[in-house]
């Protein structure tokens, strides 16, 4: 009986992760056009002085007509000299507008909010302060909004390249979760996006507030993201074009990264979207049963042929997936540690997943409890 739930178990993970690698490919058949409409790039900053300019200097060099699209900053109560670097820039950018939260309010999902009540534009873009885009990426996103069905559109986001083996196996795991959603959106059944690359609808938003729910310090992409699935089905797409590609930083340290991964994890629990949660179970439980196999075959060497098959048919289906997203984002050297990152991974997934439940995490200087 035991047996055959380990089966049943890993047929349906496999199953999954099959259907999202041909949601891969069917993102890749999209077609791309050149249209042109009225764009906000709306980015919620706090303690960002290192990294605004960079961003503003790439916003500000869009190829996308300039008379087009404007850019919303929101200052989320910055201690250093963000909010002074983003006025003075604005002396030179007719497009940049800068906004402060009020005192009563902060948070991104308030920020963002706040930021798009300064909007008129048909399309909202949003991206984050720490991140690095090149001058076609509006251009890229807002294409597919030609099509007047699409509210939202879900872009592509990587690590800068770093040879340290942390940053390597971040980058596998990130790349792994942008693949998971990717795949998902291209077999219609979304379950994740990243706020560091989207695109939605202005209309679309203001109709679906429901994601704002400040109580939940993460999700301000998810939420929105389930909201507009449940209201507008077959409305998502994922743009697999590279010019829309968004790069930020992995984390130096592990206790930077842990801390985000919580953050991310302690969302999960207040998931309605009925695939997600089918989805976040069964990645769940497919780690948990390869760590107890492996542990029990150190007591029973019997198992050993039952923990090595479930590992392999598990690392297949993995690299089938992760090989495809990897080429896309033209890093395939990360392919050399798929097999070594399971283990690692799944003692992971099932860390975080733990500790996100029971303990507070800190972001922008600020704690936050679950």
């Amino acid at each position: 009986m035991i047996l055959l739930f380990i089966i049943f178990s890993l047929i349906l993970y496999c199953y999954s992760i099959i259907s999202f690698s041909k949601g891969w490919d069917n993102n890749l058949k999209e077609e791309s056009y050149i249209f042109h409409t009225t764009v906000s790039v709306v980015v919620a900053v706090r303690n960002e002085e290192s990294n605004i300019i960079n961003l503003l200097d790439d916003l500000s060099s869009q190829e996308f007509p300039q008379e087009l699209y404007n850019i919303i900053i929101v200052d989320d109560h910055s201690d250093d000299n963000t909010l002074y670097l983003i006025k003075t820039y604005q002396k030179k950018n007719s497009n940049l507008i800068v906004e402060q939260m009020p005192t009563n309010k902060c948070g991104k999902k308030n920020a963002i909010n706040h930021g798009i009540s300064f909007s008129s534009a048909e399309i909202i873009l949003s991206t984050d302060a720490d991140c690095r885009i090149n001058s076609a990426w509006i251009t890229a996103m807002v294409s597919n909004f030609a099509d007047k069905n699409i509210k939202l559109v879900s872009g592509p986001v990587t690590f800068f390249k770093n040879k340290s083996i942390f940053h390597q196996l971040q980058c596998l795991e990130f790349l792994s979760l942008i693949g998971s959603g990717a795949g998902a959106i291209g077999i219609n059944k979304p379950i994740f996006c990243n706020g560091a690359n989207m695109a939605y609808k202005r209309e679309a938003y203001l109709e679906v507030g429901s994601f704002l729910d400040t109580s939940i310090a993460s999700g301000d992409d998810v939420f929105l993201l389930h909201s507009i699935k449940k209201r507008y089905p077959l409305s998502i797409i994922f743009q697999a074009d590279y010019r829309a590609i968004v790069f930020t930083h992995s984390f130096s340290s592990l206790k930077d990264f842990i801390n985000q991964r919580k953050r991310w994890a302690a969302k999960t629990t207040s998931f309605k979207d009925l695939y997600s949660i089918y989805i976040s179970i069964i990645v769940f439980l497919v780690n948990v049963l390869s760590i107890l196999l492996l542990m029990i075959s150190f007591y029973n060497l019997n198992l050993i042929y039952i923990f090595i098959m479930f590992f392999l048919v598990k690392s297949i289906v993995d690299f089938y997936l992760l090989r495809k997203v990897v080429s896309f984002f033209k890093r395939k050297d990360l392919l050399k540690w798929i097999f070594p990152f399971q283990i690692i991974y799944s003692s992971y997934i099932i860390f975080i997943s733990i500790i996100s439940q029971f303990k507070t995490f800190k972001w922008k200087k600020r704690k936050y409890s679950r």
